[in-house]
C-alpha cells in the first residue's frame, strides 16, 4: 500500500499563485507598466485615470471621501475620527450616526485589507484603538450574505462603460465531522494555517474541542484574502444590467472612471435590481481585478487579464488628458512614498 505524501503548507502554496507574494507575482506586470509609462511620455500614466482620487487611487486614497459622493442607500452608516479619540466620544459619534456593535473599524487611508477588524465591543474597540495611530474609519456591519467586487470602468469623453471583473467571496469556515478538535479542522486549513496564533486567541474558548459533524464555524467575517477568504470567479454574473446598474451608482462620481466596487448584498435579486447593495470600499488604480485569484484561473490568464486592465487604465488616462488633467510627476510620487514609508512609521 503506497502512502501519501503530504505536502508542507508552506510548500503547497508556491503551487498556487494566489499564495504568492503581491512584490513577487507582479514582476512580469512591472515592465509592461514601464512600457505604458513610456508610450504616455508620463511616469505616473496612470494617474490622470482617476482625477477625484490622490495619484489616480494607486495609494494614499481617503477612503471615506470617495465614498461620502456615492447615494446614502449605496454606502454603510460610517464617520471617521483619530484613533486617540476618546471612547466617550466614539460612543456619542455612534450614537449620532444611528449606529451600534458590532461596527468594522479600519484605517481610512491604507490598502490590501491591512488593519481591517469587526468589533463587536467597547472592550474590543479599545484593544483596537491602542494599537493604531491614525485616522480611523468607523462603519456600521453590514450583515447581508453575499460579498462582491465588481470592477466598473467608464471613459470620460467616449462614454465606453463596463464590467470586466466580479470576484465572489467565500470566507473561511470551518466545518466539524465529530472526530477532530477545533484547533485540528483549522490547522489542516490551508487558508487558515499563517493565522493559527490569531485565531487560536480568538477561539481560546474552543480551541481544545470535538466539533459536531455539520457544525460550522465562520472564523472570519472581513472578505479579504489575507484573512482566509476564498477569491471566486463570478465573471458569469455579467451582464447589460448591471451594468446599467453600476452606470446609475456612479453617476454622482465626478472624476472617478475605473475601479473596483467592493459591497455586500442581500440576494443576487437584489443585485440585479439596484437594492439592499451596501459598498464598503471603492478602490482606484490600485484595484486588482480579483477573480484571477480563484483557485482553478490558470497563470497565463491571470496576466491576460492584468494586461487588459493595465490597458484600461492607460487608455481611460489618456482621454482624461486630452481634457486636460495632467499627470503627477515622478517627484510627486516617490515624496509621498517616502513619507508614507518612512515619515509615518517614525
Amino acid at each position: 500500500m503506497s502512502r501519501k505524501i503530504k505536502i508542507p503548507f508552506i510548500i503547497s502554496k508556491w503551487f498556487h499563485f494566489e499564495f504568492w507574494p503581491f512584490w513577487f507575482f507582479y514582476i512580469p506586470m512591472f515592465f509592461y507598466g514601464i512600457y505604458l509609462a513610456i508610450k504616455a511620455r508620463a511616469f505616473a500614466y496612470f494617474t490622470p485615470a482617476n482625477p477625484a482620487m490622490r495619484f489616480g487611487g494607486a495609494f494614499g486614497m481617503d477612503k471615506m471621501n470617495i465614498l461620502s459622493n456615492i447615494d446614502k442607500q449605496y454606502i454603510p452608516k460610517g464617520f471617521v475620527a483619530h484613533s486617540e479619540i476618546e471612547l466617550s466620544d466614539v460612543k456619542q459619534l455612534m450614537l449620532d450616526h444611528d449606529m451600534d456593535f458590532p461596527i468594522v473599524c479600519k484605517p481610512n487611508v491604507g490598502e490590501r485589507g491591512v488593519g481591517v477588524e469587526k468589533v463587536d465591543s467597547e472592550f474590543d474597540l479599545l484593544s483596537f484603538m491602542k494599537e493604531k495611530h491614525e485616522d480611523i474609519l468607523f462603519q456600521e456591519f453590514i450583515d447581508f450574505p453575499i460579498e462582491l467586487g465588481i470592477f466598473y470602468h467608464r471613459f470620460p469623453i467616449s462614454k465606453k462603460d463596463g464590467i470586466t471583473s466580479i470576484v465572489r467571496k467565500e470566507f473561511l469556515t470551518i466545518t466539524g465531522n465529530g472526530k477532530l478538535k477545533f484547533s485540528e479542522l483549522v490547522k489542516t486549513n490551508i487558508r487558515a494555517s499563517s493565522r493559527i496564533s490569531y485565531l487560536k486567541n480568538k477561539y481560546k474558548s474552543k480551541w481544545n474541542q470535538i466539533i459536531p459533524s455539520g457544525i460550522s464555524y465562520k472564523l472570519e467575517p472581513i472578505g479579504n484574502h489575507n484573512r482566509g477568504t476564498k477569491f471566486l470567479d463570478g465573471n458569469d454574473l455579467i451582464n447589460e444590467k448591471l451594468v446599467s446598474v453600476f452606470r446609475e451608482i456612479s453617476k454622482p462620481l465626478d472624476g472617478y472612471y475605473y475601479g473596483r466596487f467592493d459591497m455586500k448584498v442581500n440576494s443576487l435579486e437584489d443585485l440585479y435590481e439596484g437594492k439592499n447593495i451596501k459598498i464598503i470600499e471603492l478602490n482606484g488604480t490600485n484595484s486588482e481585478p480579483a477573480h484571477i485569484y480563484d483557485p482553478d484561473f490558470p497563470l497565463l490568464k491571470a496576466y491576460k487579464v492584468i494586461i487588459q486592465h493595465m490597458r484600461l487604465v492607460y487608455e481611460i488616462s489618456m482621454e482624461n488628458r486630452k481634457l486636460g488633467v495632467k499627470p503627477n510627476t515622478f517627484k510627486d510620487i516617490m515624496g509621498a512614498l517616502y513619507k508614507r514609508t518612512f515619515i509615518k512609521k517614525s
